[in-house]
């Protein structure tokens, strides 16, 4: 069975406003528990920022977090991929773009998120497929 990026995907998280602050930013990533906030107006994503952006951005270089916005830092080509692109080519194109994340397409329009987090997870019940299936024939 392939699994396809609709599969593995997650939903995707509230979209903050440009104007919102950094400081604001980082609150709203640690109630959500994610490396990342999607930065846009009416459902329109404009932008992300992640917590290297954060690093790079404002600490390294000396920003004020309180009075920057995310507009400010977010990054603005964002990866995106259609609903039925195969699990095995979404790795693909995450690996070789170096990203964590990538959007999730339907119909003109994203529908959700896959991080390297739903990669893990995907990943770890495919080796326990693996070792169940080996154990059955005593190859382990």
């Amino acid at each position: 069975m392939v699994l396809n990026a609709e599969d593995i995907m997650s939903p995707l998280p509230p979209v903050l406003s440009g104007d919102l602050t950094v400081a604001a930013a980082t609150e709203a990533m640690e109630l959500e528990h994610r490396g990342f906030v999607l930065v846009g107006s009416n459902h329109n994503i404009e932008g992300i920022v992640t917590e290297w952006d954060f690093v790079s951005k404002i600490l390294a270089a000396k920003k004020d977090p309180n009075t920057t916005t995310i507009r400010e830092i977010m990054s603005t080509e964002i990866k995106s991929i259609p609903e039925d692109t195969p699990t095995r080519k979404v790795t693909v194109i995450m690996s070789r773009n170096g990203i964590r994340r990538i959007l999730v397409g339907k119909n003109g329009k994203y529908v959700g998120i896959i991080t390297s987090r739903d990669i893990l997870r995907i990943f770890e019940d495919y080796v326990e497929n693996v070792e169940n299936i080996a154990g059955k024939y005593g190859l382990l």
